[in-house]
C-alpha cells in the first residue's frame, strides 16, 4: 500500500513521543526538514524519485542532530547505534557504496557470501544502487530503503545491509510501518549518563 505524507507524518510523531516519554531525548534529536532543492539533488543522483514515504520523512527532519550538539544527553533515532543521516550524509554513503560495488547487476566478488532471511523478498546483494541508505551504524552497515525489492515486497520497504551483515533482511514494509513498529515495542529505561559521555543507548533488536 502506497504511504501517504499523513501516514509518515503521523507514524514519526508518535515514534518521538514514544522516545520522548521513555526518557530518551527523540523530539531534540530531530533535525530541521531538508531542503527541497537538496531533496531533488540527491533523487537526481539516485536516478529516480524517492519513495514517497522516504521523501515525507526528509520533508519532516533532515537526519539527527550531531552527538556533539548542544544538548545534555543524546542518543539515536533508529535502534542500537544507528543514527538517522542527514540528507548530504546518506548522500556521500551511496556514492561510497555505488563506487565500492558498480552500479549495474550482480557483483560475484561481493554477492556470494551473502543470504536473505527466509520469505523476506530482498535481492541476495551486498549493495544494489536501488537502495537508498536512511540510517547508519557507524561500522558501515546501514538501514536502507528498497527499491528493487524481490517478488512479494513492496517498493520503499526498509532492509539492512553491510560488511557485517551477511543476511539481508526486511525489517519494514515503508517508513511509516518502520516507525509503527519501533513506536509499538518497548524500550528500556535510558541507562545514567556518565560524565563526559551523554549518549543513551537504547535497542530494538528485532528492527536492525
Amino acid at each position: 500500500m502506497r504511504e501517504s505524507d499523513g501516514d509518515v507524518r503521523d507514524a514519526w510523531v508518535a515514534w518521538l513521543s514514544t522516545l520522548d516519554q521513555a526518557g530518551y531525548p527523540g523530539s531534540a534529536m530531530a533535525a530541521p526538514p531538508a531542503e527541497p532543492a537538496a531533496v531533488a539533488d540527491a533523487e537526481q543522483e539516485f536516478g529516480r524519485p524517492f519513495q514517497p514515504g522516504l521523501r515525507a520523512l526528509y520533508e519532516l527532519s533532515d537526519g539527527q542532530q550531531p552527538d556533539a550538539g548542544p544538548l545534555p544527553v543524546t542518543t539515536t533515532l533508529f535502534p542500537g547505534t544507528y543514527a538517522l543521516l542527514p540528507l548530504g550524509q546518506a548522500l556521500r554513503e551511496y556514492r561510497n557504496w555505488v563506487e565500492l560495488v558498480g552500479p549495474g547487476e550482480s557483483n560475484p566478488d561481493f554477492d556470494d557470501a551473502i543470504t536473505v532471511r527466509d520469505g523476506d523478498p530482498v535481492r541476495a546483494r551486498y549493495w544494489d544502487a536501488g537502495w537508498w541508505p536512511v540510517a547508519t551504524d557507524g561500522g558501515g552497515n546501514s538501514i536502507a530503503v528498497d527499491t528493487v525489492p524481490e517478488p512479494g515486497g513492496t517498493v520503499g520497504q526498509l532492509i539492512v545491509a553491510g560488511p557485517d551483515e551477511d543476511e539481508r533482511r526486511r525489517i519494514g514494509t515503508g517508513v511509516a510501518d518502520y516507525l509503527r513498529r519501533l513506536a509499538a515495542s518497548p524500550l528500556p529505561a535510558p541507562p545514567t549518563a556518565r560524565p563526559g559521555d551523554p549518549f543513551l543507548f537504547w535497542d530494538v533488536r528485532a528492527l536492525r
